[in-house]
Protein backbone atom coordinates (compact mmCIF):
# COMPACT_ATOMS: atom_id res chain seq x y z
CA UNK A 1 0.00 0.00 0.00
CA UNK A 2 1.78 3.07 -1.08
CA UNK A 3 1.35 6.26 1.44
CA UNK A 4 2.94 9.73 0.96
CA UNK A 5 5.62 10.19 3.47
CA UNK A 6 4.28 13.21 4.85
CA UNK A 7 0.97 11.68 5.99
CA UNK A 8 3.17 8.46 7.99
CA UNK A 9 4.98 11.57 9.60
CA UNK A 10 1.55 12.96 11.38
CA UNK A 11 1.42 9.38 13.14
CA UNK A 12 1.11 9.96 16.81
CA UNK A 13 3.83 7.36 18.34
CA UNK A 14 2.54 4.89 20.70
CA UNK A 15 4.14 4.81 23.92
CA UNK A 16 3.53 2.04 26.42
CA UNK A 17 5.69 2.88 29.17
CA UNK A 18 7.24 5.96 30.08
CA UNK A 19 11.00 6.14 31.45
CA UNK A 20 11.38 8.76 34.53
CA UNK A 21 13.60 11.96 34.22
CA UNK A 22 13.48 14.59 32.29
CA UNK A 23 16.19 16.78 30.05
CA UNK A 24 16.64 19.90 28.06
CA UNK A 25 15.63 20.22 24.75
CA UNK A 26 17.52 22.53 21.79
CA UNK A 27 21.36 22.25 21.29
CA UNK A 28 21.73 20.24 24.43
CA UNK A 29 22.17 17.05 23.05
CA UNK A 30 21.65 14.51 25.88
CA UNK A 31 18.05 15.85 25.09
CA UNK A 32 14.92 13.93 26.96
CA UNK A 33 15.15 10.13 26.64
CA UNK A 34 11.37 9.50 25.26
CA UNK A 35 8.74 7.36 25.70
CA UNK A 36 10.14 3.81 24.97
CA UNK A 37 7.96 2.43 22.30
CA UNK A 38 6.70 -1.30 22.89
CA UNK A 39 9.49 -2.46 20.73
CA UNK A 40 12.19 -2.43 23.36
CA UNK A 41 10.23 -4.72 25.56
CA UNK A 42 8.04 -7.96 25.28
CA UNK A 43 6.32 -7.47 29.01
CA UNK A 44 2.98 -6.71 28.89
CA UNK A 45 2.25 -7.16 24.87
CA UNK A 46 1.52 -9.54 22.48
CA UNK A 47 3.30 -8.22 19.74
CA UNK A 48 7.06 -9.21 18.77
CA UNK A 49 10.05 -6.53 18.97
CA UNK A 50 10.23 -6.09 15.74
CA UNK A 51 6.84 -5.50 14.50
CA UNK A 52 6.43 -2.72 17.19
CA UNK A 53 9.77 -1.39 16.63
CA UNK A 54 9.33 -0.85 12.92
CA UNK A 55 5.04 0.73 13.77
CA UNK A 56 5.98 2.89 16.63
CA UNK A 57 9.94 4.17 16.59
CA UNK A 58 11.20 6.11 19.84
CA UNK A 59 10.80 9.75 20.01
CA UNK A 60 13.31 12.12 21.68
CA UNK A 61 13.12 15.45 21.98
CA UNK A 62 15.30 17.01 19.43
CA UNK A 63 18.58 15.49 19.99
CA UNK A 64 21.67 16.61 17.77
CA UNK A 65 24.78 13.88 17.28
CA UNK A 66 27.69 14.94 15.47
CA UNK A 67 29.68 11.90 13.24
CA UNK A 68 32.62 12.10 11.96
CA UNK A 69 33.15 10.00 8.43
CA UNK A 70 37.02 8.71 8.70
CA UNK A 71 37.76 8.39 4.83
CA UNK A 72 40.29 10.35 3.22
CA UNK A 73 38.89 12.91 0.54
CA UNK A 74 36.04 14.70 2.56
CA UNK A 75 32.34 14.07 2.53
CA UNK A 76 29.84 15.86 0.66
CA UNK A 77 26.96 16.54 3.00
CA UNK A 78 24.10 19.02 2.73
CA UNK A 79 24.44 23.03 3.20
CA UNK A 80 22.28 22.87 6.20
CA UNK A 81 22.36 19.32 7.67
CA UNK A 82 19.71 20.47 10.03
CA UNK A 83 16.55 22.26 8.22
CA UNK A 84 16.99 20.45 5.32
CA UNK A 85 14.07 18.47 4.33
CA UNK A 86 15.57 15.28 5.26
CA UNK A 87 16.50 15.82 7.99
CA UNK A 88 13.39 17.42 9.21
CA UNK A 89 11.26 14.35 8.46
CA UNK A 90 13.23 12.70 10.72
CA UNK A 91 13.31 14.21 13.57
CA UNK A 92 9.51 14.66 13.07
CA UNK A 93 9.92 11.02 13.02
CA UNK A 94 12.37 10.41 15.56
CA UNK A 95 13.53 13.74 17.31
CA UNK A 96 16.80 12.89 16.21
CA UNK A 97 19.60 14.83 13.72
CA UNK A 98 22.78 13.48 12.78
CA UNK A 99 25.37 16.13 11.26
CA UNK A 100 28.68 14.50 9.38
CA UNK A 101 31.82 15.77 9.10
CA UNK A 102 34.82 14.74 6.89
CA UNK A 103 38.08 14.56 6.55
CA UNK A 104 41.01 15.15 3.88
CA UNK A 105 44.11 12.98 5.82
CA UNK A 106 44.93 9.49 6.03
CA UNK A 107 42.47 7.46 8.34
CA UNK A 108 44.57 6.06 10.79
CA UNK A 109 46.16 8.85 11.43
CA UNK A 110 43.07 10.50 12.30
CA UNK A 111 41.84 8.05 14.47
CA UNK A 112 45.44 8.21 16.61
CA UNK A 113 45.07 11.68 16.80
CA UNK A 114 41.08 11.41 17.91
CA UNK A 115 41.75 8.86 20.54
CA UNK A 116 44.55 10.44 21.82
CA UNK A 117 43.06 13.85 21.98
CA UNK A 118 39.81 12.46 23.79
CA UNK A 119 37.96 15.42 21.27
CA UNK A 120 35.74 12.76 19.45
CA UNK A 121 32.07 12.77 17.88
CA UNK A 122 29.28 10.78 18.74
CA UNK A 123 29.84 8.30 16.64
CA UNK A 124 32.79 7.38 13.98
CA UNK A 125 32.32 5.99 10.60
CA UNK A 126 36.00 4.10 9.51
CA UNK A 127 37.21 1.32 7.52
CA UNK A 128 37.99 -1.56 9.53
CA UNK A 129 39.42 -4.08 6.77
CA UNK A 130 40.18 -6.47 9.54
CA UNK A 131 43.50 -8.32 10.30
CA UNK A 132 46.35 -5.33 10.33
CA UNK A 133 45.41 -2.84 8.71
CA UNK A 134 46.32 0.53 9.98
CA UNK A 135 42.86 1.48 10.70
CA UNK A 136 41.77 -1.64 12.06
CA UNK A 137 44.25 -1.95 14.63
CA UNK A 138 43.78 1.72 16.11
CA UNK A 139 39.74 0.78 16.68
CA UNK A 140 41.05 -2.60 18.40
CA UNK A 141 43.25 -0.84 20.86
CA UNK A 142 40.86 2.02 21.50
CA UNK A 143 38.06 -0.80 22.31
CA UNK A 144 40.66 -3.04 24.61
CA UNK A 145 41.48 0.47 26.22
CA UNK A 146 37.82 1.22 26.92
CA UNK A 147 37.23 4.17 25.10
CA UNK A 148 34.18 2.68 22.77
CA UNK A 149 30.81 1.80 24.01
CA UNK A 150 30.12 -2.03 23.71
CA UNK A 151 26.71 -2.90 21.86
CA UNK A 152 25.79 -6.57 22.71
CA UNK A 153 23.45 -5.78 25.68
CA UNK A 154 22.21 -3.09 22.90
CA UNK A 155 21.78 -3.91 19.92
CA UNK A 156 19.17 -6.93 20.06
CA UNK A 157 16.62 -3.83 21.48
CA UNK A 158 16.93 -3.19 17.92
CA UNK A 159 14.87 -4.54 15.28
CA UNK A 160 17.30 -2.98 12.10
CA UNK A 161 20.26 -3.71 13.65
CA UNK A 162 19.97 -6.74 15.81
CA UNK A 163 21.37 -9.16 13.06
CA UNK A 164 24.53 -7.12 12.44
CA UNK A 165 26.69 -10.20 13.42
CA UNK A 166 24.52 -12.41 11.83
CA UNK A 167 24.25 -11.69 7.84
CA UNK A 168 26.06 -10.31 5.91
CA UNK A 169 29.50 -10.89 7.11
CA UNK A 170 32.18 -13.61 6.98
CA UNK A 171 33.07 -16.24 10.12
CA UNK A 172 36.82 -15.17 9.75
CA UNK A 173 35.90 -11.93 10.14
CA UNK A 174 33.27 -12.31 12.60
CA UNK A 175 35.53 -14.25 15.34
CA UNK A 176 38.63 -12.21 14.71
CA UNK A 177 37.70 -8.79 14.33
CA UNK A 178 34.25 -7.97 15.25
CA UNK A 179 34.85 -10.36 18.04
CA UNK A 180 38.61 -9.95 18.79
CA UNK A 181 39.41 -12.35 21.50
CA UNK A 182 40.95 -9.29 23.27
CA UNK A 183 37.41 -7.52 23.62
CA UNK A 184 36.50 -10.27 25.79
CA UNK A 185 33.06 -11.31 25.06
CA UNK A 186 32.09 -7.57 23.83
CA UNK A 187 30.73 -6.06 21.18
CA UNK A 188 31.92 -2.72 20.06
CA UNK A 189 31.92 -2.73 16.45
CA UNK A 190 28.61 -2.26 13.68
CA UNK A 191 29.19 -3.57 10.59
CA UNK A 192 28.30 -0.56 7.48
CA UNK A 193 26.99 -1.54 4.29
CA UNK A 194 27.96 -5.54 4.47
CA UNK A 195 25.10 -6.74 1.15
CA UNK A 196 21.85 -8.17 2.60
CA UNK A 197 21.98 -10.39 -0.50
CA UNK A 198 23.75 -11.83 -3.63
CA UNK A 199 22.19 -8.79 -5.38
CA UNK A 200 23.00 -6.26 -3.14
CA UNK A 201 26.89 -6.79 -3.57
CA UNK A 202 28.25 -3.66 -4.84
CA UNK A 203 30.49 -4.58 -8.30
CA UNK A 204 33.03 -1.70 -7.34
CA UNK A 205 33.79 -2.02 -11.41
CA UNK A 206 37.89 -1.58 -10.75
CA UNK A 207 40.70 -1.10 -13.58
CA UNK A 208 42.55 1.08 -15.74
CA UNK A 209 40.61 3.45 -17.87
CA UNK A 210 41.82 4.97 -21.57
CA UNK A 211 40.59 8.14 -22.70
CA UNK A 212 37.97 7.30 -25.43
CA UNK A 213 39.98 9.29 -28.59
CA UNK A 214 43.07 7.45 -27.60
CA UNK A 215 42.64 4.03 -28.78
CA UNK A 216 40.41 5.02 -31.93
CA UNK A 217 43.41 7.82 -32.98
CA UNK A 218 46.21 4.97 -32.35
CA UNK A 219 44.21 1.99 -34.22
CA UNK A 220 44.15 0.18 -30.75
CA UNK A 221 41.10 -1.94 -29.17
CA UNK A 222 41.41 -1.36 -25.58
CA UNK A 223 39.51 -4.41 -24.82
CA UNK A 224 42.26 -6.46 -26.59
CA UNK A 225 45.05 -5.48 -23.76
CA UNK A 226 45.07 -8.61 -21.47
CA UNK A 227 48.91 -8.48 -20.58
CA UNK A 228 51.02 -5.61 -18.26
CA UNK A 229 53.33 -5.49 -21.71
CA UNK A 230 50.49 -4.73 -23.76
CA UNK A 231 49.48 -1.82 -21.86
CA UNK A 232 53.00 -0.68 -21.53
CA UNK A 233 53.24 -0.78 -25.28
CA UNK A 234 49.81 1.21 -25.57
CA UNK A 235 51.04 3.73 -22.59
CA UNK A 236 54.17 4.00 -24.69
CA UNK A 237 52.00 5.17 -28.15
CA UNK A 238 49.68 7.63 -26.24
CA UNK A 239 52.75 8.72 -24.62
CA UNK A 240 54.74 9.67 -28.03
CA UNK A 241 51.80 10.19 -29.66
CA UNK A 242 51.49 14.18 -28.24
CA UNK A 243 47.95 14.19 -27.17
CA UNK A 244 46.53 17.46 -26.07
CA UNK A 245 43.80 17.90 -23.00
CA UNK A 246 40.50 19.47 -23.45
CA UNK A 247 42.34 22.95 -23.12
CA UNK A 248 44.92 22.08 -25.52
CA UNK A 249 47.30 21.62 -22.94
CA UNK A 250 50.03 18.87 -22.88
CA UNK A 251 48.87 15.56 -21.37
CA UNK A 252 50.20 13.50 -18.73
CA UNK A 253 50.33 9.25 -19.57
CA UNK A 254 48.76 7.92 -16.61
CA UNK A 255 47.15 8.86 -13.05
CA UNK A 256 45.53 7.78 -9.90
CA UNK A 257 43.23 9.34 -7.78
CA UNK A 258 44.37 10.38 -3.61
CA UNK A 259 47.49 8.51 -2.56
CA UNK A 260 48.48 6.18 -5.62
CA UNK A 261 44.55 4.83 -4.80
CA UNK A 262 44.55 1.99 -6.82
CA UNK A 263 48.01 1.75 -9.15
CA UNK A 264 48.02 -2.03 -8.66
CA UNK A 265 45.45 -1.77 -11.32
CA UNK A 266 48.34 -1.58 -13.66
CA UNK A 267 50.21 -4.69 -12.64
CA UNK A 268 47.03 -6.36 -12.49
CA UNK A 269 48.51 -9.33 -15.18
CA UNK A 270 51.20 -10.04 -11.68
CA UNK A 271 48.63 -11.02 -9.36
CA UNK A 272 47.26 -14.45 -8.72
CA UNK A 273 43.17 -15.04 -8.25
CA UNK A 274 43.65 -14.90 -4.47
CA UNK A 275 42.07 -12.93 -1.37
CA UNK A 276 45.62 -12.66 0.78
CA UNK A 277 48.86 -12.02 0.44
CA UNK A 278 49.84 -15.46 1.33
CA UNK A 279 50.97 -17.37 -2.16
CA UNK A 280 51.21 -20.99 -2.70
CA UNK A 281 54.66 -22.06 -4.21
CA UNK A 282 55.56 -24.46 -6.87
CA UNK A 283 55.73 -27.19 -4.01
CA UNK A 284 52.40 -26.28 -2.63
CA UNK A 285 53.20 -24.33 0.41
CA UNK A 286 52.24 -20.91 1.56
CA UNK A 287 54.56 -17.89 1.46
CA UNK A 288 54.25 -14.45 1.95
CA UNK A 289 53.52 -12.59 -1.42
CA UNK A 290 56.47 -9.70 -0.71
CA UNK A 291 59.31 -12.68 -0.01
CA UNK A 292 58.61 -13.79 -3.82
CA UNK A 293 60.01 -13.03 -7.53
CA UNK A 294 56.50 -12.05 -8.35
CA UNK A 295 56.37 -9.41 -5.71
CA UNK A 296 59.54 -7.62 -7.02
CA UNK A 297 58.72 -7.85 -10.51
CA UNK A 298 55.13 -5.86 -9.85
CA UNK A 299 56.96 -3.66 -8.70
CA UNK A 300 59.84 -3.54 -11.02
CA UNK A 301 56.98 -2.90 -13.56
CA UNK A 302 55.49 0.47 -11.53
CA UNK A 303 59.13 1.43 -11.58
CA UNK A 304 59.24 1.05 -14.94
CA UNK A 305 56.21 3.00 -15.93
CA UNK A 306 57.37 5.79 -13.05
CA UNK A 307 61.03 5.99 -15.04
CA UNK A 308 59.29 6.23 -18.37
CA UNK A 309 57.30 8.95 -17.87
CA UNK A 310 53.83 7.11 -18.18
CA UNK A 311 52.61 7.24 -14.98
CA UNK A 312 52.55 10.44 -12.79
CA UNK A 313 54.95 10.78 -10.32
CA UNK A 314 52.81 13.11 -7.92
CA UNK A 315 50.40 10.57 -7.87
CA UNK A 316 51.48 8.87 -4.64
CA UNK A 317 50.50 11.92 -2.61
CA UNK A 318 48.16 13.91 -4.55
CA UNK A 319 44.31 14.27 -3.45
CA UNK A 320 41.36 12.87 -5.14
CA UNK A 321 40.21 16.81 -6.13
CA UNK A 322 43.91 16.90 -8.02
CA UNK A 323 42.83 13.35 -9.61
CA UNK A 324 40.12 14.94 -10.72
CA UNK A 325 40.90 17.70 -12.23
CA UNK A 326 43.62 15.45 -14.27
CA UNK A 327 40.77 13.03 -15.57
CA UNK A 328 38.10 15.70 -15.44
CA UNK A 329 40.25 17.91 -17.96
CA UNK A 330 41.20 14.93 -19.85
CA UNK A 331 45.06 15.62 -18.92
CA UNK A 332 45.73 12.11 -17.79
CA UNK A 333 45.40 9.39 -21.04
CA UNK A 334 44.76 6.54 -18.57
CA UNK A 335 43.51 6.39 -14.94
CA UNK A 336 43.67 3.70 -12.79
CA UNK A 337 41.04 3.20 -9.50
CA UNK A 338 37.31 1.87 -9.88
CA UNK A 339 35.10 3.66 -13.04
CA UNK A 340 32.74 5.64 -11.06
CA UNK A 341 34.81 8.17 -10.04
CA UNK A 342 36.62 8.51 -13.71
CA UNK A 343 33.03 8.64 -14.79
CA UNK A 344 32.24 11.28 -12.02
CA UNK A 345 34.92 13.36 -12.65
CA UNK A 346 34.72 14.15 -16.35
CA UNK A 347 30.65 15.48 -15.20
CA UNK A 348 32.22 17.16 -12.76
CA UNK A 349 34.08 19.31 -15.56
CA UNK A 350 31.28 19.12 -18.28
CA UNK A 351 33.78 16.84 -20.41
CA UNK A 352 31.39 14.10 -20.54
CA UNK A 353 28.96 16.31 -22.85
CA UNK A 354 31.33 18.64 -24.20
CA UNK A 355 33.71 16.32 -25.62
CA UNK A 356 32.01 12.70 -25.57
CA UNK A 357 34.78 11.36 -28.01
CA UNK A 358 37.14 11.65 -24.48
CA UNK A 359 34.57 9.29 -21.97
CA UNK A 360 36.87 7.10 -20.88
CA UNK A 361 36.68 3.42 -21.55
CA UNK A 362 37.66 -0.04 -19.85
CA UNK A 363 41.24 -1.32 -21.13
CA UNK A 364 41.03 -4.92 -20.62
CA UNK A 365 40.36 -6.01 -18.03
CA UNK A 366 43.56 -7.25 -17.28
CA UNK A 367 44.33 -11.19 -17.21
CA UNK A 368 45.41 -13.00 -13.81
CA UNK A 369 49.60 -14.42 -13.89
CA UNK A 370 47.53 -17.30 -15.22
CA UNK A 371 45.80 -15.89 -18.01
CA UNK A 372 42.50 -16.04 -16.86
CA UNK A 373 40.28 -12.69 -16.32
CA UNK A 374 40.57 -10.27 -13.69
CA UNK A 375 37.11 -10.94 -11.14
CA UNK A 376 35.80 -8.91 -8.52
CA UNK A 377 36.42 -11.64 -5.71
CA UNK A 378 34.21 -11.97 -2.81
CA UNK A 379 33.60 -13.98 -0.02
CA UNK A 380 30.07 -14.81 1.08
CA UNK A 381 30.38 -12.11 4.01
CA UNK A 382 32.45 -9.37 4.22
CA UNK A 383 35.69 -9.66 5.55
CA UNK A 384 36.54 -6.63 6.24
CA UNK A 385 33.70 -3.53 5.18
CA UNK A 386 33.07 0.40 6.98
CA UNK A 387 32.30 0.25 10.27
CA UNK A 388 30.65 2.77 12.68
CA UNK A 389 31.99 2.72 16.39
CA UNK A 390 30.53 4.84 19.03
CA UNK A 391 33.35 6.39 21.66
CA UNK A 392 32.29 6.89 25.31
CA UNK A 393 32.23 10.26 24.62
CA UNK A 394 29.21 9.54 22.89
CA UNK A 395 26.57 11.82 24.31
CA UNK A 396 23.00 10.18 23.72
CA UNK A 397 23.82 5.96 22.49
CA UNK A 398 20.27 5.21 22.64
CA UNK A 399 19.32 8.51 20.18
CA UNK A 400 21.97 7.70 18.69
CA UNK A 401 20.61 3.33 17.83
CA UNK A 402 17.24 4.85 17.16
CA UNK A 403 18.49 6.94 14.45
CA UNK A 404 20.03 4.10 13.07
CA UNK A 405 17.37 1.72 13.40
CA UNK A 406 15.23 3.85 11.54
CA UNK A 407 17.43 4.70 8.91
CA UNK A 408 17.96 1.26 8.41
CA UNK A 409 14.57 0.31 8.28
CA UNK A 410 12.75 0.24 4.59
CA UNK A 411 11.12 3.66 5.59
CA UNK A 412 13.56 5.08 6.70
CA UNK A 413 16.22 4.34 3.83
CA UNK A 414 13.98 5.22 0.93
CA UNK A 415 13.69 8.56 3.04
CA UNK A 416 17.27 9.00 2.78
CA UNK A 417 17.82 7.65 -0.55
CA UNK A 418 15.02 9.18 -2.35
CA UNK A 419 13.44 12.31 -0.19
CA UNK A 420 9.56 12.96 -0.09
CA UNK A 421 7.32 11.22 -2.25
CA UNK A 422 5.94 13.48 -4.36
CA UNK A 423 8.71 16.10 -4.31
CA UNK A 424 11.70 13.90 -5.41
CA UNK A 425 10.16 10.41 -5.95
CA UNK A 426 7.35 8.69 -7.20
CA UNK A 427 6.67 4.87 -6.72
CA UNK A 428 6.53 3.03 -9.56
CA UNK A 429 4.35 -0.42 -10.69
CA UNK A 430 6.24 -2.51 -8.77
CA UNK A 431 6.56 -0.48 -5.45
CA UNK A 432 9.48 0.90 -6.02
CA UNK A 433 10.62 4.63 -5.90
CA UNK A 434 12.31 6.31 -9.04
CA UNK A 435 13.43 10.01 -8.49
CA UNK A 436 11.22 11.85 -10.75
CA UNK A 437 11.45 11.96 -14.45
CA UNK A 438 12.69 15.60 -15.00
CA UNK A 439 15.55 14.59 -12.16
CA UNK A 440 16.19 11.20 -14.18
CA UNK A 441 16.34 13.35 -17.39
CA UNK A 442 18.98 15.84 -15.66
CA UNK A 443 21.23 12.72 -14.45
CA UNK A 444 21.05 10.97 -17.65
CA UNK A 445 22.40 13.87 -19.27
CA UNK A 446 25.39 14.14 -16.97
CA UNK A 447 24.16 17.48 -15.07
CA UNK A 448 26.23 16.62 -11.84
CA UNK A 449 24.18 20.02 -10.22
CA UNK A 450 20.77 17.76 -10.00
CA UNK A 451 23.54 15.81 -7.21
CA UNK A 452 24.00 19.25 -5.58
CA UNK A 453 20.59 19.82 -5.24
CA UNK A 454 19.18 16.44 -4.20
CA UNK A 455 22.06 16.22 -1.68
CA UNK A 456 21.16 19.41 -0.32
CA UNK A 457 17.64 18.50 0.66
CA UNK A 458 19.19 15.68 2.28
CA UNK A 459 19.09 12.94 -0.25
CA UNK A 460 21.66 9.75 -0.83
CA UNK A 461 24.29 10.58 1.82
CA UNK A 462 22.80 9.36 5.03
CA UNK A 463 22.22 6.16 4.01
CA UNK A 464 25.74 5.19 2.24
CA UNK A 465 27.23 5.84 5.81
CA UNK A 466 24.38 4.11 8.72
CA UNK A 467 23.23 1.08 6.21
CA UNK A 468 24.46 -2.15 8.36
CA UNK A 469 22.66 -4.65 6.02
CA UNK A 470 22.52 -2.83 2.90
CA UNK A 471 18.85 -3.72 1.33
CA UNK A 472 18.67 -1.49 -1.19
CA UNK A 473 18.55 -3.26 -4.56
CA UNK A 474 16.47 -5.61 -2.70
CA UNK A 475 14.08 -3.29 -1.53
CA UNK A 476 14.47 -0.55 -4.41
CA UNK A 477 15.51 -2.60 -7.24
CA UNK A 478 18.50 0.04 -7.72
CA UNK A 479 21.91 -0.06 -6.00
CA UNK A 480 21.37 4.23 -6.02
CA UNK A 481 18.80 6.80 -6.45
CA UNK A 482 18.56 6.46 -10.74
CA UNK A 483 21.03 3.69 -11.39
CA UNK A 484 17.95 1.56 -13.00
CA UNK A 485 17.19 4.58 -15.59
CA UNK A 486 20.20 7.04 -15.55
CA UNK A 487 22.81 4.51 -14.34
CA UNK A 488 26.32 5.22 -16.92
CA UNK A 489 26.26 2.66 -19.46
CA UNK A 490 29.73 2.18 -20.16
CA UNK A 491 29.68 1.54 -16.12
CA UNK A 492 26.94 -1.17 -16.41
CA UNK A 493 28.70 -2.77 -19.31
CA UNK A 494 31.63 -2.99 -17.56
CA UNK A 495 30.61 -4.53 -14.73
CA UNK A 496 29.70 -7.60 -16.72
CA UNK A 497 32.93 -7.82 -18.05
CA UNK A 498 34.74 -7.78 -14.77
CA UNK A 499 31.90 -9.22 -12.55
CA UNK A 500 31.67 -10.53 -8.85
CA UNK A 501 32.99 -13.84 -7.89
CA UNK A 502 31.65 -15.47 -4.55
CA UNK A 503 33.37 -17.94 -2.78
CA UNK A 504 32.50 -19.93 0.65
CA UNK A 505 36.08 -20.60 2.77
CA UNK A 506 37.73 -19.28 5.97
CA UNK A 507 40.67 -17.21 5.01
CA UNK A 508 44.04 -17.71 6.24
CA UNK A 509 44.69 -14.52 7.77
CA UNK A 510 41.91 -15.27 10.43
CA UNK A 511 44.33 -18.28 12.11
CA UNK A 512 48.03 -16.34 11.45
CA UNK A 513 47.43 -14.43 14.32
CA UNK A 514 47.56 -17.13 16.71
CA UNK A 515 50.99 -17.84 16.40
CA UNK A 516 52.60 -17.61 19.33
CA UNK A 517 54.33 -14.40 19.09
CA UNK A 518 52.73 -12.62 16.15
CA UNK A 519 52.58 -9.52 18.17
CA UNK A 520 56.35 -9.31 17.41
CA UNK A 521 55.85 -10.46 13.68
CA UNK A 522 53.32 -7.55 13.85
CA UNK A 523 54.42 -5.01 14.93
CA UNK A 524 57.82 -5.21 11.73
CA UNK A 525 56.34 -7.14 8.96
CA UNK A 526 52.41 -5.18 8.88
CA UNK A 527 52.29 -2.58 11.03
CA UNK A 528 53.08 1.31 9.87
CA UNK A 529 54.50 2.47 6.86
CA UNK A 530 57.74 0.29 6.52
CA UNK A 531 56.55 -1.38 3.47
CA UNK A 532 55.27 1.52 1.37
CA UNK A 533 58.53 3.42 2.20
CA UNK A 534 60.48 0.71 0.52
CA UNK A 535 58.65 0.57 -2.34
CA UNK A 536 57.83 4.09 -3.17
CA UNK A 537 61.75 4.76 -2.34
CA UNK A 538 62.22 1.75 -5.35
CA UNK A 539 59.56 3.57 -7.79
CA UNK A 540 61.95 6.77 -7.55
CA UNK A 541 65.24 5.19 -8.13
CA UNK A 542 67.31 5.97 -10.84
CA UNK A 543 67.80 2.53 -12.36
CA UNK A 544 66.28 -0.61 -12.42
CA UNK A 545 68.88 -2.72 -10.61
CA UNK A 546 68.97 -0.24 -7.86
CA UNK A 547 65.10 -0.01 -7.08
CA UNK A 548 65.36 -4.51 -7.58
CA UNK A 549 67.88 -3.65 -4.39
CA UNK A 550 65.44 -1.89 -2.50
CA UNK A 551 62.87 -4.41 -2.90
CA UNK A 552 65.09 -7.33 -2.51
CA UNK A 553 66.84 -5.40 0.97
CA UNK A 554 62.71 -5.15 2.37
CA UNK A 555 62.87 -8.76 1.70
CA UNK A 556 66.08 -9.60 3.77
CA UNK A 557 64.46 -7.12 6.23
CA UNK A 558 61.28 -9.38 7.01
CA UNK A 559 63.94 -12.25 7.19
CA UNK A 560 66.10 -10.86 9.66
CA UNK A 561 64.15 -9.58 12.00
CA UNK A 562 64.17 -10.55 15.82
CA UNK A 563 66.53 -13.43 14.73
CA UNK A 564 64.49 -14.32 11.53
CA UNK A 565 61.47 -15.34 13.58
CA UNK A 566 59.49 -14.84 10.25
CA UNK A 567 60.64 -18.43 8.87
CA UNK A 568 59.17 -19.76 11.64
CA UNK A 569 56.13 -17.93 11.44
CA UNK A 570 55.80 -19.11 8.11
CA UNK A 571 56.22 -22.52 9.20
CA UNK A 572 52.98 -21.94 11.45
CA UNK A 573 50.99 -20.75 8.63
CA UNK A 574 51.43 -24.05 6.53
CA UNK A 575 50.33 -25.62 10.01
CA UNK A 576 47.45 -23.71 10.72
CA UNK A 577 46.80 -24.03 6.52
CA UNK A 578 46.42 -27.73 6.96
CA UNK A 579 44.02 -27.43 10.15
CA UNK A 580 41.10 -27.02 8.29
CA UNK A 581 39.62 -28.20 4.48
CA UNK A 582 38.06 -24.98 3.78
CA UNK A 583 41.14 -22.48 3.78
CA UNK A 584 41.40 -19.83 1.88
CA UNK A 585 44.83 -17.75 0.86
Amino acid sequence: MKKGLLGILMVTVMTLSLLSGCGKSGNDTKGTKPAESAGTSTKGTAQTTEETAQASPQKYDDVRLKMLVCWNGGFKTATDQYNNEVAAAIREKIGVTVEFEGIMMNETEKLNLLFASGDMPDIINAPYWGGDTGETQVIKKAAVEGRLLPLENLLPEYSNLKDAYKVGVSQSFLENDLEDPDFKGHRYILPQGVPGSDVDVTNWTYGVFVRGDVPKALNIDPKTIKTSDQLYDFMVKARDHGFKDVNSNDCIVATTYHNGWDYGQYAQNFNNKQFTDYIKTADGSLTYTCLTDQWVNRNLFIWKLVNNNLLDKECFRQSDSQADEKVGNGTALFAAAQYGPVIKSTKLTGLYNSNPDMRYVPVGPLNYSDGSPAKQLELNGANGCGINIFPTTCSNIDAALTYFDYVNSEEGARLCQYGIEGDTYTMNDKDQPRLNADILKRKQSGDTTVDDELRNKGINYIYGRLSQINKSVTWFGEGNPGDADAAAPESVEYAKERPVERFDGYLITGLVSKYKDYNTVKHFAFEGTTKDDYTQRAFFADTEEAAKDILEDYQNYLLTQENGIFKDYLAFVNEVANSRDDILN
